[in-house]
């Protein structure tokens, strides 16, 4: 069971991949609006991404989880380095990037996040369609 949870990375690599496609896209539409706010976009969903990339390539790197007190420890090591990891990202943005939009950066940082649970919750909702139509043809 919980060997199932780390031995299956598609799930992972395609919310990264959202999650990409979703900072791609906003940035390319902010293009069309102002260059400050469309690079600014562009680094505030880098930020999530990148965050989150590097927790999946920590937490499902060992496919060889099969105690749960070790599955645990890897996502809450994940996850604190995933915070820290963001927090220094954000702080070199607003440093090292001048003229930022801040406004821009933290909405598009947001809205990644929020674009990969609705993801996550299509790709659920999908596999629940395709497990109840799996029963149906059994009987």
């Amino acid at each position: 069971m919980i060997n199932d949870l780390t031995s299956d990375v598609t799930g992972p690599v395609s919310f990264i991949f959202a999650q990409l496609a979703v900072s791609v896209v906003i940035s390319a539409l902010l293009l069309l609006y102002d260059w400050p706010a469309a690079y600014s976009a562009l680094i505030g969903g880098s930020i999530a991404t990148l965050a989150n990339a590097w927790f999946a390539a920590k937490v499902f790197s060992n496919r060889r989880i099969n105690e749960p007190v070790l599955l645990l420890r890897a996502f809450y090591t994940g996850e604190l380095y995933k915070i820290l990891l963001t927090g220094a990202l954000f702080v070199m943005a607003f440093v090292l990037v001048r003229p930022i939009n801040a406004v821009t950066l933290l909405l598009t940082y947001f809205v990644v996040h929020i674009a990969s649970a609705f993801w996550g919750f299509a790709r659920s909702t999908q596999s629940a369609d395709t497990a109840n139509r799996n029963i149906e043809e059994k009987d």
